[in-house]
């Protein structure tokens, strides 16, 4: 498989995960999704799969591979390489948002905005998450900041 191909796939798995999450947050299927655990064991073999790709085609893991920047790099100077990257941030923003969806889980559309932050700048989500979680977690007669 080519590399844009495999990226078009792993691309399809979070998608649909992320549109129920923010259009239909107190549905039967957002509440599944938040509980099962096999889409990110797919986006794992994923990854696993893509990590070894890239080392089968020229991607240099190195004794400074994690400890510089230039080492860090090379990991990423093959399409296998960026889509190894690629597919983890996909598992691991997604994962989070999940986490979100467990912590705050009567929420409903209110946690849209740390998820839609999550789901396109990942860190910068869980920030807004953190910041505004007394409010996605308070009952439905407290007001937020109170």
């Amino acid at each position: 498989m080519r590399p844009d191909t495999a990226f078009q796939l792993v691309q399809l798995l979070p998608l649909p995960i992320w549109v129920v999450w923010l259009l239909l947050p107190r549905s039967r299927a957002a509440r599944y999704l938040a509980v099962v655990e096999w889409p990110w064991a797919v986006l794992g073999v994923s990854y696993l799969i893509c990590f070894a790709a890239a080392l089968k085609t020229g991607g240099q893991l190195g004794p400074d591979s994690f400890s510089s920047l230039a080492g860090m790099m090379r990991l990423f100077d093959t399409p296998w390489g960026a889509l190894t990257g690629w597919v983890h941030y996909l598992c691991f923003d997604t994962f989070v948002a999940r986490w979100m969806v467990n912590q705050a889980p009567g929420a409903g559309y209110k946690l849209a905005p740390a998820l839609f932050a999550t789901m396109m700048f990942g860190p910068m989500g869980l920030l807004v998450f953190w910041a505004t979680r007394r409010w996605l977690t308070a009952g439905p007669h407290t007001a937020p900041g109170a």
